[in-house]
């Protein structure tokens, strides 16, 4: 599993992987890694590849 680190702080857990994504990486063990969104067009990608598996609330400002 991998888990993606939203602009916000919130950690969210998933197979996805961050291909073609603007992120940086963090591998910790042989397989885990955690990964940081670093924008906001990797963050809506992201969730957009989620669909249902992330729930996740936007909120405006």
């Amino acid at each position: 599993m991998n888990r993606f680190i939203l602009r916000d702080g919130q950690m969210i857990t998933t197979k996805i992987k961050p291909d073609g994504l603007d992120v940086y990486e963090y591998a910790h063990g042989i397989t885990d890694r955690t990964y940081m969104l670093l924008s906001d067009k990797a963050e809506v990608a992201f969730l957009l590849k989620c669909g249902d598996e992330a729930n996740v609330q936007f909120q405006k400002p």
